[in-house]
C-alpha cells in the first residue's frame, strides 16, 4: 500500500470530520430547503455520521495493514460501509491473507470483516 493512499485516507478523514462538527450559520439567514421530492436529499444526521465513521475505520486499517511487516509488498484495498470492511486486492501468501483480516477486525469501529483478497 502506498503512503499517498494512506494520506489521502487520513486527509479525507479530517475534511469529513471537520464538515459535520463545524458550526452552522445562523438559521434566520437560511434560505428555506425545498422539501419537494424532486429536490436533491443531502447526506445529513446518522447517514453523515457514517460517512464521517466509515471513512475513519477505512484509514485506520489502511495504516494499520501497510505497518505491519508483513504485509509489505502487498495489494490490499480497505472499502467500508456502516462499519462493514470488505477487503480486496492481492497477497503473497495464505498467512497475509488471514493477517490482512485480523489487523482490520482489530480496528475500533469495525463491525465485521469481508475479505475477498487472493493470494497471486
Amino acid at each position: 500500500m502506498k503512503i499517498t493512499q494512506i494520506l489521502a485516507a487520513a486527509g479525507l478523514a479530517s475534511i469529513a470530520l471537520a464538515a459535520v462538527s463545524a458550526p452552522t450559520a445562523d438559521s434566520s439567514a437560511t434560505p428555506p430547503r425545498d422539501t419537494t421530492a424532486s429536490a436533491a436529499t443531502p447526506i445529513t444526521g446518522a447517514k453523515s455520521n457514517n460517512v464521517v465513521a466509515d471513512t475513519i475505520v477505512t484509514g485506520k486499517v489502511k495504516t494499520a495493514i501497510s505497518a505491519d511487516n508483513a504485509m509489505k509488498e502487498t495489494d490490499v484495498s480497505v472499502k467500508t460501509e456502516n462499519g462493514v470492511v470488505t477487503l480486496t486486492g492481492t497477497v503473497k501468501s495464505p498467512d497475509q491473507v488471514t493477517l490482512a483480516s485480523a489487523l482490520a477486525q482489530r480496528q475500533e469501529g469495525v463491525r465485521r470483516v469481508e475479505n475477498q483478497v487472493a493470494v497471486r
